[in-house]
């Protein structure tokens, strides 16, 4: 084997593998963030991404939503309540006319 294919072929394995480690590193610290959010009150503001993941204000405080595999698929807006409690990935999101959606 040529060795200039064969340095070409080690660094781009590292690279892959370098790839791999942050992306999974990245994917744990954010489901860790996610688990340690706790709220429950109204949405006092939301602002949606270019993909559509939302950080919502609750009580003054933001939290990112888009942390993890949650779909809001826009059903999140002002005035809603939300209620997450820590360590659970459940959140209810309590609509202005009185539907419940829950997502885990």
């Amino acid at each position: 084997m040529n060795p200039s294919l064969r340095i070409a072929m080690i660094i781009v394995g590292v690279l892959a593998i370098s790839f791999a480690v942050f992306t999974f590193y990245s994917r744990f610290t954010a489901q860790r963030k996610a688990l340690s959010y706790q709220f429950n009150g109204r949405v006092d503001t939301i602002v949606y991404d270019n993909s559509g993941k939302p950080t919502v204000t609750i009580h003054g405080a933001k939290y990112d939503l888009s942390v993890t595999h949650w779909d809001f698929d826009h059903q999140v807006e002002t005035g809603d309540s939300m209620v997450k409690k820590m360590d659970s990935m459940a959140i209810k999101i309590y609509k202005t006319d009185g539907t419940v959606i829950i997502k885990q």
